[in-house]
Parts: C-alpha cells; structure tokens; sequence
C-alpha cells in the first residue's frame, strides 16, 4: 500500500511516499480503507520529534481518517463495507490503517468523509474544552486565540451550536476575511491593535468569559488579562512555539481558571464520555449545525507541504489530505 513514511526525524520535506506492507486485523480491530485523512499541527511535531510524545523512526503518522471497513477482526460487530470515522494512534496517512474497534465511530454511507477526517480531533479537541473543561453556557462570551487555525475554526463553529458570542483573533486580513466567513461575531486583528483593550471595549468593560487558546507566547497572557471575574483560560497548545509564563497573581484577583486541554489523553481515560460527545458531534453534522468544509484538501504525495504550512503559520482552517 502506499503511505507517508516518517524514516528520519526533521523537517517535514524528510517525508518519503513509499510502498509499506497493508496491515493485518487482529481480534479486536477493523482495517479501514482510508479514503480521507486529517492533518494537525501536532503531526508536524510528531514528524520533529518535537511533540509530547516521541516516536522512533520509521512511522507512518497520522490520526484521524475515514473511510471504508475492508476487515474485521473476530470481537468485532461493525460489519465490513461500513463508513467509519477512526483515530488511530498513528498510521493515519496510508491508504490502509488497522485500528482498535473501540477507536471507530461508524457513520452513515452518505456521510462525507471530507467532515468525517475533519472531526475527530479539531472538534472533538474543541469540543472536549467548551463542554467539558468551561462548562460553556449559552449566553456566555468566548475569544478564540488563532481563529483561522483548525482549532479555531473548529471553536467559532460549535460557539454557534452552543449560543456562545465569539470574539475572533486573527493577524492577517485574509484570515480575518476566513474567520467571518464561518460567521465569527466579531473580528480582532491583534497586530493591529491592543488585544486586551479592545476585547474590554467589546464586552462593555466586563472581559471575556472564556478563552480558547492553541497559540501560546505573549498573546496568552494578554487574553487572560482580557478575561472576566471567574473566567476560564483554555490551554491547548503553543503554536508559535513559545511557553508563555504567567504571573499567577492575574488568576487570584481575577479569579480566573486556567485549564488545561489534553484531548487525546482524555479519550483513553474516558472512553465512554468520549463516545457520547462523538454521537452529538456526528448528530450536528447530520441534521445541519455543523457544515465541515476543510478549505485545503492535498493529495497524499503533498503531505510534506501541508505539515510545512502549520510550522510556517500559512496554514488556515481545516487541512486533509485525500488518499
């Protein structure tokens, strides 16, 4: 089969296309046919050997797919020919990938599989935080830190289904032009402007309830200085590479939480919470709340350039690559 083969760590143009041996099912797995497979930032650490959990060489990466059950191990109820959404733990970017049964959610023949590896990790990362880690109550006020990334994006789409008011931050103009597009109530250009001035002009002077933050450095501390009395700082990850350090007394006066979100480690811890949220997920996407649309769709052979475009801040909205 071919697959996207990890055989040095470093810069994502290491990457090789190469044949590599189909997988075999065992007992307690399926072997899904891939015919979508998501991209993430985290994949380009992975490949750096830069993310919190190091892989030796050589692996195929990627971890979320969908596509079609070609085979099934004996445990196994969901029958062949079924749509699936998977999430393996790697070998995502193959045109065949073996996953644990409890790792699949199957999903209705007409299901697209371009929303299918578009949601596993983006939205349920997203997800996961505003439900699960805020307490996100309709009403409230959300700013959402790199807006146009997947992550982002992801947020401003399920603010709407959840009633949250979302404030959008964004550093360039067509990533502002993307943001509204997906129907962000309000546009922040942060290179432009006082970032934590103008989100306290934009909630009368009461700050924002809660904030999703994927991006890290300096913008961090000033989005929790933007937040209201009791508020929730989302920590999810640091894109641009910097660890911000924060004074801790912002979180006593302010009485603000500052949370963390660790999406992938929760779904092993709590499987059962992660199937629930995963049927409201697929439910938004079939009866309309959620319209997933990934604006970059590459061909399997373009992976390299997807994963460079995460480490280069190019990248905006949801990334796939089609195999």
């Amino acid at each position: 089969m071919k697959a996207v083969v990890c055989t040095k760590l470093g810069e994502p143009n290491l990457l090789e296309i190469k044949e590599a041996d189909k997988p075999t099912v065992g007992k307690d797995e399926v072997l899904i046919k891939v015919e979508v497979a998501g991209v993430n930032f985290p994949d380009a650490l992975l490949v750096q050997g830069k993310y919190q959990i190091v892989i030796d060489p050589p692996f195929i990466p990627g971890n979320e797919v969908c596509g079609i059950v070609e085979d099934k191990g004996e445990n196994v109820n969901i029958p062949v020919g079924t749509k699936v959404i998977g999430i393996p733990p790697i070998g995502g970017f193959a045109e065949f990938v073996a996953i644990n049964k409890n790792l699949v959610i199957p999903v209705s023949e007409n299901f697209s599989s371009l929303a299918g590896a578009s949601l596993p990790i983006n939205y349920g990362t997203s997800y996961y935080a505003l439900k699960r880690r805020a307490n996100a109550q309709s009403g409230e006020s959300l700013l959402v830190l790199g807006a146009s990334g997947g992550i982002g994006t992801a947020s401003i789409q399920l603010a709407k289904v959840m009633g949250l008011r979302t404030i959008c931050a964004v550093g360039s103009e067509d990533k502002a032009e993307y943001v509204k597009s997906l129907g962000g109530d309000e546009i922040v250009r942060y290179d432009q402007v006082d970032l934590k001035e103008t989100v306290k002009e934009l909630t009368d002077g009461k700050g924002v309830d809660i904030v999703i933050d994927p991006v890290g450095g300096e913008v961090s501390e000033q989005a929790l200085r933007a937040t209201a009395f009791n508020g929730r700082l989302l920590v999810i990850g640091f894109a641009n590479g910097q660890i911000p350090k924060i004074s801790l007394n912002l979180t006593l006066v302010k009485g603000v939480s500052i949370v963390g979100v660790w999406w992938g480690r929760w779904t092993n811890t709590s499987p059962h919470e992660t199937a629930e949220d995963f049927k409201e997920l697929v439910s938004y996407v079939e009866n309309g709340q959620l319209d997933i649309v990934p604006k970059n769709n590459y061909k399997i052979e373009e992976t390299s350039i997807a994963l460079e475009n995460f480490l280069t801040r190019k990248n905006i909205g949801k990334t796939v690559i089609s195999i």
